[in-house]
């Protein structure tokens, strides 16, 4: 007769055991939260000492419906922690939340904010807005506004982003415009038209830049610093009131 493998038998004891205390945590902690209260609510944004646009009052007011749904003192198994996030989230300024409750019972939300690089200003139909630098539009804020790249004209009327693959070509302009420190200082507005011709405005001088589409993006950049570092010297800020790069090999002054 075989002996029995005592290291077998325990082992399965063992798994049956811990498996057994797994489902006992699960159900324990299942009637806690049902008896549980929430002790209140604590707000933590990414980056909160760098950004301006949204304040932690802003946050609980859209996690409780303008205070009419109040989070403290329900119960946490009442509290749908996904549906809570979209409603933060749908408030259109909050990249990311995440909700969770930690081990006091507090609710805790981890807030992302969208980060603006640029604000399109509104025509008649449509407010203004911002930009982020992957495309999304999102709603001003009543807090706070940043100096960003202005973004103005008709190609923007009946936009809801620049995320899909036919304005990458636009968002790479804006982009490199924004994240260089000399470009970022100096063009101040972008005008697109219907076209997606493009038009610049200067910080410094009454000139317009005409760029033309967003296209050979570097070297027109490169074209643009020939005519501010080697032309313009040279002149007073008040002879050109038209630089063109939009030409291949040339720069055009008016």
């Amino acid at each position: 007769m075989k002996k029995p493998d005592f290291k077998t038998v325990f082992h399965t004891i063992g798994g049956v055991a811990l498996a057994a205390l797994a489902l006992f945590l699960v159900f324990s902690s299942a009637k806690s939260d049902a008896a549980r209260r929430c002790e209140g609510l604590i707000i933590r944004i990414q980056e909160d000492d760098r950004q301006l646009l949204v304040k932690k009052a802003d946050v609980e007011k859209w996690a409780t419906r303008e205070g009419t749904e109040p989070l403290t003192g329900q119960s946490l198994a009442s509290i749908d922690l996904k549906k809570l996030e979209r409603r933060v989230e749908n408030s259109g300024i909050i990249r990311d939340c995440q909700a969770y409750v930690d081990l006091k019972g507090k609710l805790i939300l981890d807030v992302q904010v969208y980060k603006p690089i640029a604000r399109i200003l509104g025509d008649g139909g449509f407010p203004d807005r911002y930009m982020d630098e992957k495309g999304h539009f999102f709603p001003v804020s009543k807090n706070f506004t940043p100096t960003v790249l202005l973004l103005s004209g008709y190609y923007f009327r009946d936009k809801k982003g620049l995320e899909s693959a036919q304005n990458q070509d636009l968002l790479k302009l804006v982009n490199t415009i924004t994240g260089d420190e000399f470009w970022n200082a100096q063009i101040t507005r972008m005008d697109v038209d219907r076209y997606k011709e493009i038009q610049m405005e200067p910080l410094l001088g009454e000139n317009i830049i005409e760029f033309g589409r967003p296209e050979k993006i570097q070297t027109k950049l490169e074209k643009l610093l020939v005519f501010y570092k080697k032309i313009l010297p040279r002149e007073q800020w008040s002879s050109f009131s038209h630089v063109s790069v939009k030409y291949d090999g040339q720069i055009v002054c008016k």
